[in-house]
């Protein structure tokens, strides 16, 4: 077993006695960061291990039992979430290449040396983006790298980085890291988020107690315990009253290199998924609030076998969407369809959805007419590339987006006409 997630001293010295007994073959810790008081950096630390290379695959296990869990297969018939919505992964820095992440990641920004390169250097906060995406497959991932490769930093520098996310388009924030004392600076800076309308995510910490944790414990904050797919709490989950909710504490996750971590384990790991989660609901109902994302989790949440693990027992995401009145709403075109590319005979070109809210599926259709008027199909798929028939009419395509409650077309605007090559 492979233990991810926040870890202070006096914990890691317990897992370092178990592993001297084999009882454990791995260790990880996923978070090492606090300073109490002034201007301290206290660390801990424990043993690291790298990534587990394997074939390609997708960002995390979103087809095992944690999506089934948490019911995704079903939430994604509303909505598969929108590049618009933007998810910060507030933590060591995010490989932004990695085949299962390319084309999600923006532009972050590294708080530890202020500069633009959040490159990941441990392998945590890779996987972390790994397991928003699986969860909220069309979701963008905004890096904030307040963390070293040896997971420590302090506390000054993660309240700098959730302003900034704060500042710069998050409309959820991740939070996998965290210390049983209230750290100085991230309680104004986690409520100035949450006043603008951030939804903000945090690990429960993995000391196996009913023990108050920050970022987690802060009010307004979603905080998460992990739990297996039969439901039972991992015995390293913190747990308690003051914990919101739920989410698989294991997942097969996205590391650097471009390999994969088979057994990514942790409160660490929880987080990410509700994160996730928060983007599928930021995607179907754009003004939720945090306020309200939270409250959803009492309608919608399944009970749990032990009911000390949280207050709402384990995330549905299924539920939790169909409880907003979004979802009872077809998708809605935020940014219209465009098309990619030079119009000639024998180029090919792109075709661009645009934005959505709701939208679980698309479908393209391609259009030509020569008057401007009549249109009639030419093709379907994400590509196309005119022919010599094309000669001198223009181009457009319908999208069709579609959800669980019905369908919405849009069509882009009319390209220049079709010229030679």
């Amino acid at each position: 077993m492979r233990f991810g997630a926040i870890v202070r001293p006096a914990f890691v010295d317990r897992l370092r006695y178990l592993l001297g007994l084999g009882i454990f073959a791995f260790v990880l810790p996923l978070l090492l960061v606090g300073s109490n008081g002034g201007g301290d950096r206290r660390q801990a630390r424990g043993l690291s291990v790298g990534a587990l290379p394997s074939a390609a695959r997708r960002a995390a296990d979103a087809t095992g039992w944690q999506a089934a869990l948490i019911s995704l297969p079903k939430a994604w018939e509303l909505t598969r979430g929108s590049p618009g919505v933007v998810v910060a992964i507030v933590d060591t820095g995010v490989q932004a290449d990695h085949p299962s992440l390319a084309g999600h990641v923006l532009q972050g920004w590294n708080l530890i040396s202020d500069v633009a390169d959040t490159s990941d250097g441990n392998g945590h906060g890779t996987a972390l983006a790994g397991i928003v995406l699986s969860a909220c497959p069309d979701c963008s991932i905004l890096p904030v790298k307040v963390l070293g490769a040896d997971m420590t930093g302090d506390w000054s520098t993660v309240a700098a980085g959730i302003t900034w996310a704060t500042d710069h388009g998050a409309q959820v924030i991740n939070l996998s890291l965290g210390s049983p004392g209230p750290p100085d600076g991230v309680g104004t800076a986690v409520s100035q988020a949450l006043a603008k309308g951030v939804i903000v995510v945090a690990a429960a910490g993995n000391d196996g107690r009913d023990e108050h944790f920050y970022p987690a414990l802060y009010p307004g904050v979603v905080s998460v315990a992990g739990i297996d797919e039969n439901d039972a709490r991992y015995v390293w989950s913190n747990f308690g009253t003051w914990v919101t909710v739920a989410a698989p504490g294991c997942a097969d996750a996205p590391w650097i290199g471009g390999g994969y971590n088979s057994d990514f384990c942790g409160t660490s790991t929880a987080a990410p998924f509700v994160s996730g989660v928060a983007g599928l609901a930021r995607s179907l109902d754009p003004s939720l609030t945090p306020e309200q994302f939270e409250s959803a989790f009492a309608s919608s949440s399944d009970p749990l076998p032990d009911g000390s693990t949280s207050t709402f027992g384990s995330v549905d995401a299924a539920r939790l969407l169909a409880a907003l009145p979004a979802s009872a709403m077809r998708p809605s075109v935020t940014i219209p369809p465009t098309i990619r590319g030079s119009v000639a005979v024998s180029r090919r070109l792109l075709s661009v959805v645009g934005g959505w809210h709701g939208a679980a599926s698309y479908a393209v259709q391609w259009q030509r007419s020569f008057d401007g008027s009549h249109w009639h199909a030419v093709g379907a798929g994400n590509a196309y590339t005119p022919r010599r028939s094309d000669l001198a009419a223009r181009l457009r395509i319908a999208v069709t987006a579609s959800n669980a409650v019905g369908t919405t077309t849009v069509d882009s605007a009319a390209t220049a006409p079709v010229r030679k090559r």
